[in-house]
């Protein structure tokens, strides 16, 4: 026999009944969930029934409602349309106008594009003759003969500007003067009132100023603006030596060489500042247009006092003659009045004798009815006046009568 107090005789019971319980709550809780299973099929079911009662329902009311919205939809829509139109209308007819008018500006512009490429054609086509007569003119430039030609035209141009080619006497050009050692032939001798004159001769020293000018590099221009220099200098050298005062009468020390442009002496300066003080030593003073137009001025000046001083002297002369004239015809005019007083006189005389010896016989006549009334002989009165002397005295005596 087993013993009761052991352990596990204890304990057995009490796993039995946990085991049975254990075994209940399971088939319990089977039972629930096949219940619960059931009731979600038919809850599901039931759900899916009203789902399509009411999804049908919904439809046909959605479906009226919205025939009715559509027809509500369409009457304002036509309404808007309408309105839409009669606002969208001057639009219409504005963006039209506008569209006739860009239309238009797009013809003109164009017409103004061809003629700006025209226009642009014209002006490359220009541009490339005038490089070509620019490469021209700089060639016949560097020539000598055409150099000098042009100075000569361009002095020509200043006296006639300044008045000085109105006078026969003033400048006479290319004069050839020869002494016993050489022919000097000055461009111009400009004549100045009183036997005077000075000499201008026009040098245009062009080729290195031209190198200069088209020089890219500042080296190669200040060397060229050097050898500017030194053609200037070379010129007011021979200039110099040449002493023009020594071979023609009048003229001061001194000759004026002309360049025919300010940049010219303004390019010889920067490559020489002392040019100005060695073409003082040297007796020549540098000239350009408008000193030179400022030195003519001065000789025009000049020439118009002597011609007021020539008027002066001439209208005097007139005055001189005018009184030898005036004072011949005085004494013709006394010889006259001379005569004419004795004619006076003779005619007194011989009034005064008819009366007497005839008209008073003729008187005595009518006294014895020998002549009719309305035949009575005049009287006879002799002349009181007399011819005025030319004379101040008689003149005096006419104002004093007058007054």
């Amino acid at each position: 026999m087993q013993n009761l107090s052991d352990p596990a005789l204890l304990l057995a019971p009490f796993a039995v009944g946990a085991v049975l319980g254990s075994l209940i709550v399971w088939l319990v809780m089977r039972a629930r969930l096949a219940a619960q299973g059931q009731m979600v099929d038919t809850f599901k079911a039931l759900a899916a029934d009203t789902l399509n009662q009411n999804s049908a329902a919904f439809l046909q009311l959605a479906e009226g409602k919205l025939k009715q919205q559509e027809q509500a939809a369409s009457a304002t829509l036509a309404q808007k349309t309408t309105a839409i139109d009669a606002m969208v209308q001057p639009v219409k007819e504005t963006l039209q106008r506008m569209d006739a008018q860009l239309q238009a500006l797009e013809v003109k512009r164009e017409g103004a594009y061809r003629e700006l490429a025209e226009m642009v054609t014209a002006s490359r086509e220009t541009q490339v003759q005038l490089r070509n007569e620019t490469s021209q003119l700089l060639q016949a430039l560097r020539a000598p003969t055409a150099r000098g030609r042009w100075g000569e035209l361009q002095l020509q141009r200043i006296l006639e500007m300044t008045g000085m080619s109105t006078h026969a006497l003033d400048f006479s050009t290319q004069t050839t003067v020869t002494d016993d050692d050489n022919t000097i032939r000055p461009d111009v001798i400009v004549a100045l009132p009183g036997n005077r004159c000075v000499i201008i001769d026009s040098k245009v020293p062009l080729a290195a100023y031209l190198d200069a000018v088209q020089s890219g590099d500042d080296a190669g221009r200040k060397e060229s603006l050097r050898q500017h220099a030194r053609q200037v200098k070379d010129h007011i050298k021979r200039l110099g030596a040449k002493a023009y005062w020594e071979k023609i009468d009048g003229t001061p020390e001194l000759v004026v060489l002309f360049l025919p442009g300010e940049h010219f002496l303004s390019a010889a300066l920067d490559g020489d500042p002392e040019l100005m003080e060695y073409s003082a030593g040297q007796q020549v003073i540098l000239a350009t247009p408008m000193t030179l137009i400022a030195l003519l001025r001065t000789v025009a000046y000049g020439w118009r006092q002597e011609s007021l001083r020539e008027n002066v002297r001439q209208i005097a002369e007139m005055g001189r003659t005018l009184h030898r004239a005036l004072a011949l015809f005085g004494r013709q005019m006394d010889t006259l009045g001379s005569r004419l007083n004795g004619t006076v006189e003779t005619y007194n005389k011989t009034i005064g004798a008819l009366e007497r010896t005839v008209f008073s016989k003729a008187r005595q006549l009518s006294d014895f009815g020998a002549a009719a009334p309305e035949e009575e002989l005049p009287s006879l009165e002799p002349l009181e006046r007399r011819p005025h002397a030319l004379t101040q005295e008689a003149a005096i005596a006419d104002d004093n009568e007058a007054a």
